[in-house]
C-alpha cells in the first residue's frame, strides 16, 4: 500500500496533490502543514507540522508508516528576498531533515520540486538547456540548486530515488498567491473577476514560462509513477507555454474578462529577468513522455 507524506500540502501544489492522490487505489495519505486547513470536512488525514520540527516529523513518518513523501514546503522568491536566511533554512535544512529520515525509514519514493530560478542572467533565454552551469542571482534560486546538488549526492551515494521538475510560474485559482515572482498572472485573473484596475509588478512584456495547475499535476504525477531506471536526470524542465503581463491581459479580454493595469515594475523586475523566458523540455519528453495540453488560450479558458 502507498503510504504518502505530504509537506506544505495546503499550498498551491499540494491542495491539489492532496485530492488526486487521496482518490488513488490502495493509497494512503497524510497532510501537513504549518496551518491547519479552514475545512472541517478535509479530504485526508491531516497533522499540523512545521518541517524544521525534526522530532515530530520523526514520529508522524513512524508512527503512520509513511513509505513516499512529496515534500513541498518552500519560501518562493520575492519573499525569499526579503528574508534570505529563513529562506535557506526552510528550503534547504527542512529537505535535509526529509533526505535523513527517508534512509532512516526506508521510504522508497522523494518528490521534491525545484525551479526556474536555478538559472541565473547568463541564462535569460529562450529554450534554456537541460543542462548548464547554473548562476541563480535569489536565494529561492541558490536554495533550489543547492536542492538539486543534494538530490545528485543522495542517489549517488545512498540510491535514494528522488524525482523533481524544474517547474515554472504554476497558474491556479484555488489558492492565494504564494509571493512568487510570477504571482502577476493570479492577481490578474482576481482582479479581473473582482473588476478592480490592477498595478503589475512586472513591465508589461517580461517574457517568463508558465504551467496551468492541471499540467504541472500530470508531470508530477507522471514522473513519480515511472520505474527508477527510467529517472536520469536530476530535475526536469516542464513548462507549458511562455507569456508576458501584456499577453496575459490579451488572453482574459479574449476569454470575456475586462482588466485595466497600469504597470510599476519592483524589485520582482530584477528576479523576473534573470529567468530563463522559455526551457527546453525535450528531455521530459523522450525520457518519460511529458508534453503539456494547456497553451495560454486554453489556460486563460479554464480558469475563467
Amino acid at each position: 500500500m502507498n503510504r504518502i507524506l505530504i509537506t506544505g500540502a495546503l499550498g498551491q501544489l499540494g491542495s491539489e496533490l492532496v485530492k488526486r492522490l487521496s482518490n488513488q487505489d490502495n493509497t494512503f495519505v497524510l497532510a501537513t502543514d504549518i496551518r491547519f486547513p479552514q475545512s472541517h470536512t478535509y479530504p485526508c488525514s491531516f497533522e499540523q507540522l512545521d518541517v524544521l520540527n525534526h522530532l515530530k516529523l520523526s514520529r508522524l513518518i513512524k508512527d503512520y508508516n509513511i513509505n513516499c513523501i512529496y515534500h513541498l514546503v518552500a519560501m518562493l522568491s520575492a519573499k525569499g528576498e526579503q528574508q534570505p536566511f529563513m529562506t535557506w533554512n526552510l528550503n534547504v535544512t527542512s529537505f535535509q531533515h526529509i533526505i535523513q529520515l527517508a534512509l532512516k525509514n526506508n521510504i522508497q519514493r522523494i518528490f521534491w520540486p525545484s525551479s526556474i530560478a536555478v538559472y541565473g542572467e547568463d541564462r535569460n533565454e529562450f529554450l534554456a538547456p537541460q543542462e548548464c552551469q547554473m548562476n541563480p542571482t535569489t536565494m529561492y534560486g541558490v536554495s533550489k540548486l543547492a536542492g538539486e546538488k543534494l538530490i545528485n549526492y543522495y542517489r549517488k551515494m545512498h540510491n535514494l530515488d528522488i524525482r523533481s521538475l524544474r517547474l515554472p510560474g504554476i497558474v491556479a485559482t484555488d489558492t492565494l498567491p504564494g509571493g512568487g515572482t510570477t504571482d502577476f498572472m493570479i492577481e490578474m485573473l482576481h482582479h479581473a473577476k473582482q473588476n478592480k484596475t490592477y498595478q503589475c509588478f512586472l513591465s508589461a512584456n517580461t517574457r517568463l514560462p508558465m504551467i496551468y495547475l492541471e499540467d504541472a499535476l500530470n508531470a508530477i504525477l507522471t514522473l513519480m509513477s515511472k520505474p527508477h531506471h527510467m529517472i536520469r536526470s536530476i530535475a526536469y524542465n516542464v513548462m507549458g507555454f511562455n507569456v508576458t503581463p501584456k499577453e496575459w491581459v490579451e488572453a482574459l479580454t479574449q476569454v470575456g474578462l475586462s482588466l485595466k493595469v497600469t504597470y510599476r515594475p519592483d524589485f520582482r523586475q530584477k528576479i523576473a529577468q534573470s529567468w530563463p523566458k522559455s526551457l527546453d523540455d525535450s528531455l521530459s519528453f523522450l525520457e518519460w513522455g511529458w508534453k503539456p495540453l494547456f497553451d495560454c488560450k486554453a489556460t486563460a479558458k479554464a480558469v475563467s
